[in-house]
């Protein structure tokens, strides 16, 4: 018996919300034709219940219409400022037709905010690093060059728009950056007096949280909207590591080592960004894609940092490196979402 009054009300529910939804879409028919009478004074009192609850989504932005419309006719400006703030809240991407829509309504509409005050999302991307040596110091009279290698990165982004053609981008990464070191040098053989080659290389693998803020400048408005950016990043890093081993000409090998070097790199760092992008507006923001080039404007090491670490390996490789910046190339995917607040302007 339970079950049976259960499942008669949950019938008579569904009944009754199908029958409400049917009875607003016939008040919005009423109220749309009351409209084209000029029986204008009739039509916030027929739309009232169902804009409470009862209307879809696209009946709502066009009841609110009728209500501006209205107002506007009825010279009730603060009630029509306030049946377009709630279109506006209701439909981000409510766009007037100008070619259509009476003069006095997009005249209104003007006068709001109705672009996003800002977008905010998710970066991933990789990586390729490699250090831009200052100077070399001789510790011994050996041959250094360093390789790219790749690492990863990802970040938390905004968006503010500042006009229609520029962007502050201010971004929050956290940035892997690896690179290879090779030095190739030589030493005397103690018995036979011969000189012998040895050679170390090494994998250093950077951790860094960065801080770039870019202006973006809108190229062209189209489906992909692609854009140049240029700014500045503060670097923190975090923690730096190296893999080295040595090799000797005719000698016993140095097994592969793992030490923290993070001592002997500086903390903070300086880079210069440039950036080309593109954002696709997808749903209620934009799929974006950047290739971005960042520079090195400050060292990352110093002298002392270079005989530090020597020190450190001495005996069992004696790792040297010279001074040097780190620069990258990157490629990134992501998505923004955009934020709205509409708001009345200020004359």
């Amino acid at each position: 018996m339970k079950k049976t009054l259960l499942l008669l009300s949950v019938l008579l529910s569904a009944g009754a919300a199908r029958a409400q939804l049917t009875s607003c879409a016939q008040t919005l028919r009423l109220a749309r034709s009351t409209y084209e009478q000029g029986r204008l004074h009739e039509v916030p009192e027929l739309l009232e219940r169902c804009l409470a609850n009862g209307f879809s989504r696209q009946e709502t932005v066009e009841a609110y219409k009728l209500l501006c419309l209205s107002y506007i006719y009825l010279e009730e400006p603060a009630k029509a400022d306030e049946a377009m703030l709630s279109l506006l809240r209701t439909d981000h991407y409510f766009e007037i037709n100008e070619s259509t829509d009476p003069a006095e309504f997009v005249a209104l509409y003007k006068t709001y905010r109705t672009a996003p005050i800002y977008r905010i999302g998710g970066k991933l991307g990789a990586n390729a690093s490699q250090p831009n040596v200052v100077s070399y110091v001789p510790a011994n009279d050996g041959a250094s060059k360093y390789m790219y290698s790749i690492g990863f990165q990802a970040s938390v982004t905004a968006d503010v728009p500042l006009t229609e053609k520029l962007t502050l981008n201010p971004e929050l990464a956290f940035v892997l950056k690896n690179f290879d070191y090779e030095n190739t040098s030589t030493y005397t053989e103690q018995i036979s007096q011969q000189p012998r080659k040895f050679t170390t290389t090494g994998k250093e693998r950077q951790a860094w949280v960065s801080l770039p803020v870019m202006v973006q400048y809108r190229i062209a408005k189209n489906k992909f909207n692609p854009y140049l950016a240029l700014g500045l990043s503060a670097d923190y890093l975090l923690s730096c590591t190296n893999e080295f081993r040595r090799t000797k000409e005719q000698a016993t090998s140095l097994e592969q080592q793992s030490i923290d070097i993070a001592l002997e790199r500086n903390k903070f760092n300086v880079s210069a960004v440039a950036a080309v992008g593109a954002k696709l507006k997808v749903s209620g923001g934009f799929v974006m894609t950047e290739l971005r080039y960042t520079y090195g404007i400050t060292k990352v090491n110093d002298k002392e940092n270079i005989y530090t670490l020597f020190d450190k390996t001495f005996p069992t490789g004696g790792y040297v490196d010279g001074i040097f910046k780190v620069n990258s190339m990157s490629v990134t995917i992501g998505y923004v979402y955009n934020i709205f607040h509409p708001k009345k302007l200020k004359k």
